[in-house]
């Protein structure tokens, strides 16, 4: 059985080199944002509001995403994540 995260989804575990291909397409910092934009307006998320904050993560400053929209099962982001 896979491990669980503390919320109770499948971990996942991706290749380096998929990471940093993921990484390499959005040469601006402002599309991958629009992106997320994007994806939260996606026919079946259906998005109402999106918040945008920040988070730190040990010694570093993270910007946060999320919705309000329909999401992904726990199946679905495995799957995309692995």
């Amino acid at each position: 059985m896979a491990r669980l995260s503390e919320q109770g989804i499948r971990l996942s575990s991706m290749s380096p080199s998929f990471l940093n291909s993921n990484s390499t397409s959005h040469t601006w910092p402002f599309s991958a944002v629009a992106e997320l934009i994007d994806n939260a307006a996606d026919p079946g998320v259906l998005a109402k509001q999106i918040w945008i904050d920040v988070a730190t993560e040990g010694d570093q400053l993270c910007l946060t995403f999320t919705d309000n929209g329909n999401g992904m099962t726990p199946n679905k982001l495995h799957k995309m994540l692995r």
